[in-house]
């Protein structure tokens, strides 16, 4: 007969109180309450957050989970947007505008210390070098723009600290780099492909740059930046533009994206060396916004595709956890 010692190499323990310590499949009895107990690892989900006020898509997105925000963007039917919204982790409240209406634009930082910069601008439709600052009400203008007006570039880090990269100008792809110090941009060491529709994750000295597209074809490359240069990484398992990215070089979400204008729900893990597949989102889209860490993530707003509407749907991304759970029989 197969005992639970002979499978685990040891035996259930009789405990007057559960164990701190996360051991999936640990088993043990719990004297006070009179019952079995194990370990379970639940798997990493999506789970429905607030909808946005409102539904738009190719805007900024920045900070953590429960205090996200974004700015400007695309509504079809109505143009280029300047509207702000902020998260508390249940519910978007408007807030202060941008000066710049514009989409296609790029964000980094917090939601009391936000980053804003390039895009397409009101009025024309222009590339705007434009970089604006969020206090958590307002956004102010600064008048020192990124060096190369793009659209659909990438973004990452904080207020003061922050890197755009790659994207797309009136005539070009680009793989330019730029640092930003809190009130001036520099250039940084090129990425070794450049592209646009790219997502951005970690900080401005240990930086990731996911996926994005070369002459309409998506791509699944993945480089990382030291704060000098860009070296290959790991290569996504699904090649997609317009997607997001949350966390750090080392321990990175990638989620949505897609072949436009086929919007994605993959999701993707990152260690530092390698993309793992994960927990798809329940809606599939591209051109979405992001915020977060690897494990808790945000995705909000984007779309399928420029004719095909736009989404006000949230969604919040847990990894798997460890839980208690009682043990009946039945």
């Amino acid at each position: 007969m197969t005992t639970y010692k002979g499978l685990k190499g040891k035996t259930i323990q009789y405990l007057t109180s559960d164990p701190s310590d996360d051991i999936e499949g640990q088993i043990w009895y719990n004297s006070t309450l009179g019952t079995f107990k194990s370990n379970v690892l639940v798997a990493d989900a999506w789970a429905a957050g607030g909808n946005m006020n409102t539904a738009q898509r190719a805007f900024a997105g920045a900070g953590t989970q429960t205090a996200a925000f974004g700015a400007g963007g695309y509504r079809t039917g109505s143009g280029n947007q300047n509207n702000t919204e902020k998260y508390d982790g249940s519910t978007w409240t408007a807030s202060g505008t941008l000066n710049i209406t514009r989409r296609f634009l790029a964000g980094a930082g917090t939601q009391t210390a936000g980053l804003a910069f390039g895009g397409r601008a009101n009025p024309g439709d222009v590339f705007t070098p434009s970089t604006e600052e969020f206090n958590g009400s307002t956004w102010a203008n600064n008048p020192t723009g990124v060096g190369t007006a793009v659209s659909q570039g990438g973004g990452l880090g904080t207020q003061t600290a922050g890197l755009g990269f790659g994207g797309y100008t009136l005539t070009a792809t680009v793989n330019n780099t730029e640092e930003y110090d809190g009130s001036t941009w520099t250039a940084g060491g090129n990425l070794g492909t450049a592209r646009y529709g790219l997502a951005g994750a970690g900080t401005q000295t240990a930086g990731l740059a996911a996926g994005g597209v070369i002459s309409g074809t998506p791509q699944s490359i993945t480089e990382e930046y030291d704060g000098t240069a860009w070296t290959a990484g790991g290569s996504l398992n699904n090649a997609r533009a317009g997607l997001r990215g949350a966390g750090i070089q080392t321990a990175a979400l990638a989620f949505g994206g897609g072949n436009p204008p086929t919007g994605s729900n993959k999701t993707e893990s990152y260690n530092g060396t390698s993309w793992t597949n994960t927990a798809n989102m329940t809606t599939a889209r591209g051109d979405l916004a992001g915020a977060g860490t690897q494990t808790a993530g945000l995705a909000f707003g984007g779309g399928p595709g420029p004719s095909a509407g736009n989404s006000a749907a949230t969604e919040e991304f847990t990894s798997g956890t460890f839980a208690l759970k009682t043990i009946t029989t039945s």
